[in-house]
C-alpha cells in the first residue's frame, strides 16, 4: 500500500501517531519503517534498541507489514 492509505488505515485503527516512524528511526517504543540503500526495514525500537523485524524489497511490502503488526496487536483481521 502507498504512504498515505498505510497512514489513514492507522488512523482508523486509532493508532496514535507516536507508535509508528515511516520513513526514520525513532528512538522511542514505536515501529520504525526505513529505507536502507534500496530496501525497505521494518524495526521495532524500545528503550532505544531497534530490533529488527522484517527486510523488504518494495516500501509497500513493507508498509503492509507495518498494517499487519498494528492489526494483530489490537486483534483486527487485516
Amino acid at each position: 500500500m502507498k504512504r498515505e492509505e498505510l497512514e489513514s488505515k492507522l488512523t482508523a485503527l486509532d493508532v496514535k501517531p507516536n507508535s509508528y516512524s515511516l520513513g526514520s528511526i525513532r528512538h522511542s517504543d514505536c515501529v520504525c519503517e526505513v529505507d536502507d540503500g534500496g530496501r525497505s526495514k521494518v524495526y521495532y525500537v524500545e528503550r532505544d534498541k531497534p530490533d529488527e523485524l522484517g527486510v523488504f524489497d518494495a516500501v509497500e511490502t513493507a508498509y503492509d507489514f507495518v498494517y499487519a503488526i498494528f492489526c494483530n496487536w489490537m486483534g483486527v483481521k487485516a
